[in-house]
């Protein structure tokens, strides 16, 4: 593996490092450079300690339409973690799409999601009788 760093070759396995959930990931030492790093270093999952695979399905299902709190329960992760992995990663979203082929129309389609925020009220309809 390349140093992310230097772009050296000369790199030898230096360790693990363990994740949530008895994951574990590779560490490695350049060295040319000196510098340790893994396979995560320089991308949007660097010091992640969560599995990529939790991440990924967090934020598929929140891409269809699952609210926070909810996705919370479902994958014992707090709601500021949740939202903190999508501004995080909003960031790389140019990458995740391919570009647009010269000459070809893009579509984008949309879909709304109207919620109530705040108290139901009852509305009581006022007759102007005196009350009971």
């Amino acid at each position: 593996m390349r140093c992310p760093y230097c772009q050296s070759e000369h790199t030898i396995k230096n360790g693990r490092a363990l994740l949530k959930e008895q994951n574990a990931l590779q560490r490695y030492l350049c060295r040319d450079c000196g510098k340790q790093y893994n396979e995560r270093t320089n991308t949007q999952m660097a010091r992640l300690r969560t599995p990529a695979s939790v991440v990924s399905a967090v934020l598929n299902v929140r891409s269809k339409g699952l609210g926070v709190r909810a996705t919370d329960r479902s994958f014992s992760s707090s709601h500021a973690t949740i939202i903190k992995w999508e501004r995080r990663l909003v960031a790389y979203e140019p990458q995740w799409s391919p570009p647009v082929p010269e000459g070809s129309d893009l579509t984008i389609e949309g879909d709304e999601v109207y919620t109530r925020v705040g108290e139901n009220r009852s509305t009581k309809l006022t007759t102007g009788l005196p009350p009971l």
